[in-house]
């Protein structure tokens, strides 16, 4: 029997590492896109100066949370081992998919002992989402995990998991050890990823209420002085303050609208869990599961109504219980899949063409190329991307301030360690920021004078223009061109 187990359990560790082949072929590509340039301009920043980093953006110090405990991990590997930043963040993503799938399957034994459920589980987490491809930090599906997989949000995923199973066993067994997991855990993943942490602690809280005469009151007590020992460490944390996030403007909501256009077809597949979900409540973690779902979704749906749209960030989590009740149902019934085994297969396959974007990136560029049609890959997260800025880096040097009329170029440029005035992303952290972008159009405008750009560039020590047709400014002149672009710095 126990011979049985161990060649089941194998296939859990061969999909692992068919799963793992397949994120090294990706970081291989060094192809990057969106928060890519963002966190890898972090990391550079941490790397210089580990005790006090500079804003990775516009420079200063600022309380910045994308200072996490994550981004100064790799920042010390990188001082300390000589690596460049691109390089540490490229094989931090294998790290933290690895670390995701070790996380999976600690969560998949409350589930049962199966191994297959743990197997299904992987495959409906990259597959069962939808049939259009996108890319978005703390979502799973293989399109997204192939860009955001060295994200902070990877890492956080898998904590959550680590800490939701922590809840479930000091719940059973209130070991002490599980008490501590559960202060360090939620504050490592508050720092790390603060929107997963809201996941977690949705999600936690429906674990909780679905069954609540499972704890007893000392339990409970526990529980609610470990979640503020959690909140007290991840405020000790010296490099970022906890609070910007809240403060943030409605401008920073709706960006997140973009995630609930085309809801069904990015979505859609994960509906196909529902029914595991009402016929799993009697079986191990089923009303638990089907409690997550409902938080998720209702806060959702609420959020939506009231055009908050920064909470669709919780999608994932009513998702990840769609996926583990599935997983959970068809490992227990490998005898009996029809017909609901046969409509999540086929949902999986209808999966692939919302994953081809993610497969691709682990090809040579010219397989995908010679196999779908241009104008497909161009509506692909990723599609289009180029270096057309990449004329301009050896004129620019680490913590020079560059203003560009481009906001790719800007975000570029900021991965090798380039200042902006403007922000290139959404940055409620800084607190003149509605000023540096007027300051940035200002620069730009045709009614803008020569002298007014030059107060302007003196005022925020800007160094060299990049644009298509660069403004006049005294003391700059040109200095490289690629294409359209020119490249002007001071004399």
């Amino acid at each position: 029997m126990g011979e049985v187990r161990r060649v089941r359990g194998g296939g859990y560790l061969l999909l692992s590492v068919i799963v793992l082949v397949w994120t090294v072929l990706v970081a291989g590509r060094h192809a990057w896109i969106g928060d890519w340039h963002l966190h890898l301009a972090t990391v550079r920043a941490a790397a210089r100066d580990p005790l006090a980093p500079e804003d990775p953006l516009v420079g200063g110090h600022l309380p910045s949370p994308y200072f996490s405990p994550y981004t100064l991990l790799l920042a010390v590997v990188s001082r300390v081992s000589g690596l460049a930043p691109e390089t540490v963040l490229e094989w931090a993503g294998v790290a933290n998919i690895g670390l995701l799938l070790w996380a999976l399957r600690v969560f998949c034994r409350h589930l049962g002992d199966r191994t297959a459920t743990a197997v299904l589980a992987v495959i409906f987490i990259l597959l069962l989402w939808g049939t259009l491809p996108f890319a978005w930090s703390g979502f799973a599906p293989l399109a997204s995990l192939s860009f955001t997989q060295p994200y902070p949000s990877t890492p956080a995923f898998a904590l959550m998991l680590l800490c939701l199973a922590a809840l479930l066993r000091y719940r059973d067994d209130g070991r002490r050890r599980d008490l501590a997991r559960l202060t360090v855990l939620p504050a490592l993943i508050l720092l790390v990823h603060p929107f997963t942490a809201a996941e977690t602690a949705l999600v936690g809280a429906a674990f909780l209420l679905a069954r609540p005469r499972a704890w007893p009151k000392d339990r409970l007590l526990a529980l609610g002085c470990a979640g503020a020992g959690a909140l007290a460490l991840a405020a000790l944390w010296p490099y970022t303050d906890i609070s910007t996030l809240a403060q943030a403007g409605s401008g920073f909501s709706q960006i997140h609208s973009a995630l609930v256009v085309d809801a069904f077809a990015k979505y859609g597949l994960v509906l196909v869990g529902i029914p595991a979900l009402w016929h799993g409540m009697r079986s191990p973690l089923g009303r638990e599961l089907a409690a997550g779902f409902a938080a998720g979704a209702g806060v959702v749906i609420v959020a939506v109504l009231l055009g908050r749209y920064e909470f669709t960030r919780l999608i994932p989590a009513g998702a990840l219980m769609s996926h583990l009740a599935l997983a959970r149902y068809l490992g227990d019934r490998l005898a009996g899949w029809k017909p609901y085994g046969v409509l999540a297969a086929t949902a999986c396959a209808a999966g692939l063409f919302g994953a081809a974007p993610g497969v691709a990136r682990a090809l040579p560029p010219e397989v995908p190329a010679g196999l779908v049609p241009a104008t497909v890959i161009e509506r692909w997260p990723g599609g289009g991307t180029g270096h057309r800025h990449d004329f301009a880096r050896p004129y620019v040097r680490d913590g020079d301030v560059v203003m560009a009329t481009s906001t790719a170029a800007t975000r570029r440029l900021a991965g090798w360690g380039v200042r902006a005035v403007a922000p290139p992303y959404p940055y409620p952290f800084v607190r003149d920021e509605a000023e540096r972008h007027a300051a940035q159009r200002r620069m730009f405008a045709v009614a803008t004078t020569p002298e007014e750009r030059l107060a302007l560039a003196d005022r925020y020590g800007v160094r060299c223009l990049l644009a298509h047709r660069p403004p006049e400014v005294p003391g700059f002149v040109h200095v490289a061109a690629s294409g359209r672009a020119r490249l002007l710095c001071r004399r």
